[in-house]
């Protein structure tokens, strides 16, 4: 019994009782942002909106863009240098500039095409003698219907001309032949600028008037 109690009390004496650690508990400090003496606000640009739907389109627009404005620049530059010369010109150069453009501007108008252009004319040789003014007139010679055929023989040359016989031929409706007969002229010759009248009778062929074409027997030339 003494050795049981002897063990115990040894036992009890040898527990060693400590007290937990109290854990250590954690603490938020409120942090404090410095503060901002100096500031300097700096606008930000809005963005457009972009399309996502293509962006080829978009693309092509935006590279077409500086070309449009380098080319307004270009124009306008090359317009405020103009402007410098002619301001640097006197008068009669300013004026010979101005005649200038006014002249092109005619020109590329087709200004020439309402003048006149003189062409080289090739005027065929007119005859010296025309029968004109010539007149037929039905009538009834003794019961017998006659043709009064009168004209006028003038002569356009600057020479006396001789008056040759005259030929007159009858045609009927259709163009076919029905008579023909000799005019002697009233004279042998005719002065320059002059004109000589001519008068001749032959039987009617009957039916409607015929249609009658004068000419000289010699030369040819036809009446008018």
């Amino acid at each position: 019994m003494g050795m049981f109690r002897s063990s115990r009390r040894n036992a009890t004496l040898d527990l060693d009782l400590l007290m937990p650690e109290t854990p250590l508990r954690q603490t938020w400090r409120t942090r404090h942002d410095p503060d901002i003496v100096d500031a300097e606000f700096v606008t930000i640009k809005e963005t457009s909106f972009r399309d996502y739907g293509n962006d080829n389109r978009r693309t092509d627009y935006q590279q077409a863009a500086p070309k449009a404005v380098s080319a307004f620049s270009a124009l306008r530059s090359f317009i405020n240098w103009i402007d410098k010369k002619l301001s640097g010109l006197s008068i009669d150069g300013y004026s010979a500039i101005v005649a200038a453009a006014v002249v092109s501007v005619f020109l590329l108008s087709g200004g020439f095409t309402m003048m006149p252009i003189e062409k080289a004319a090739v005027v065929a040789p007119l005859d010296p003698l025309v029968i004109s003014h010539l007149s037929f007139v039905p009538q009834d010679a003794g019961g017998m219907e006659v043709l009064v055929i009168n004209g006028i023989v003038e002569n356009k040359s600057d020479k006396v001309q001789k008056i040759p016989a005259i030929r007159a031929d009858l045609f009927a409706a259709d163009g076919e032949k029905v008579a023909s007969m000799v005019i002697e002229p009233p004279v042998s010759e005719i002065d320059r600028g002059s004109s000589q009248g001519f008068s001749a009778k032959f039987r009617h062929p009957g039916g409607k008037t015929p249609e009658i074409k004068l000419s000289f027997a010699k030369t040819g030339v036809s009446e008018r």
